[in-house]
């Protein structure tokens, strides 16, 4: 019998035959090979479930389910439901892992055993280069209140001079690029995105790393994460403003739930101030406006009561120029000098 750890191996499956190979591939090909794959087929209607079923006949580690279509966060529950190793990771299945990523992070566990969750940085994958995409600043093991400050916390929102890095604020919050021992994984909770926008994955984490004291941030861009231009944060999406208002409430939900002190307060009015980016990224791809109505939404969203009390009390003296300028034209209401702005941001994304 195999002594070493068993990990699972969990992706969400969903109309990805042009990817599907290549993930699949740097899973059974890692040089740690005590693993179960488990292939969460979510409804596919191309060839994705024909891929899954011939991987599980010639790769007895391959476990395949096949369920009608509920989305990524119901995937992944059901992939966690039916794992069995000490270990959880997800894969997002048009991405993939460099083939000793299992090795590295289960040779750090057997160096320190308390380990409760190794994270790795990660590469976005873009269709002309790729980039690092770095959470900490270097390789660091946290215990006890570093590891709740910065980690746990940090899925709230930026805090203090984290601010001077707010191009950062989302890169801690993926599933992927995180090795979770199991008991961990299994507390995390699930939401649809059709109610709350995006974040599914920060609320997942905000269970799931509750109580989490051990924490190694490997500072090594294991997971490759492909960007796709068809991607659903690359349409407009007009029910997104109401969405994150879904979102933000249950985060203070969570802070209330959980009696966080006020520094997850202030982070998460934050990244509520720091929302005018995406929401007006969202309202710049609305086909049916012209500049004019661009502004106009984007005035309507800075009176929202919320965001002017957060971005009021938004602390940018360690902000990059560009940031303060923005968030400085949120505080005066300024909505053609944000939606100039954002034109700018837009055009260098």
């Amino acid at each position: 019998m195999n002594k070493e750890p068993l990990v699972s191996v969990i992706v969400p499956v969903y109309n990805v035959e042009k990817y599907l190979k290549e993930c699949v591939e740097s899973v059974l090909n890692q040089t740690y090979s005590n693993f179960e794959l488990i292939l969460v087929n979510d409804g596919s209607t191309d060839t994705s479930p024909t891929i899954c079923d011939t991987y599980k006949a010639k790769d007895a580690r391959v476990k395949v389910i096949h369920k009608e279509n509920s989305g990524v966060s119901d995937s992944r529950k059901a992939g966690v439901n039916a794992s069995i190793g000490q270990y959880i990771l997800f894969i997002d299945s048009d991405d993939w892992i460099d083939l000793n990523t299992l090795e590295i992070c289960l040779n750090e566990i057997h160096k320190n055993p308390d380990i409760e969750c190794v994270m790795f940085s990660y590469v976005k994958e873009l269709p002309d280069n790729s980039v690092t995409m770095n959470i900490l600043d270097n390789t660091v093991y946290l215990t006890d209140k570093d590891a709740e400050y910065n980690v746990y916390r940090r899925l709230f929102g930026l805090f203090g001079e984290e601010l001077s890095h707010p191009e950062r604020m989302e890169n801690i919050v993926p599933c992927c690029g995180k090795l979770y021992k199991s008991e961990f994984a299994k507390k995390g909770k699930y939401y649809d995105i059709k109610t709350i926008g995006s974040c599914e994955d920060g609320l997942f984490n905000m269970y799931a790393l509750f109580g989490c004291k051990k924490i190694l941030y490997l500072d090594k861009p294991l997971y490759h994460y492909r960007k796709l231009t068809t991607s659903i944060t690359s349409s407009y999406r007009p029910d997104f403003v109401k969405q994150w208002g879904n979102l933000f409430k249950i985060m203070e939900e969570i802070i209330n739930e959980k009696n966080l002190d006020e520094t997850y307060r202030e982070a998460l009015e934050n990244r509520i101030a720091l929302s005018i980016t995406a929401i007006g990224l969202n309202e710049l791809m609305n086909p049916s406006h012209g500049i004019i109505d661009h502004i106009n939404e984007i005035k309507v969203y800075l009176k929202q009561e919320k965001y002017h009390n957060a971005v009021k009390k938004l602390k940018i003296q360690s902000m990059p120029l560009p940031w303060k300028l923005l968030m400085l034209s949120c505080k005066i209401k300024c909505a053609t000098a944000v939606y100039l702005a954002i034109v700018a941001i837009k055009k260098l994304k």
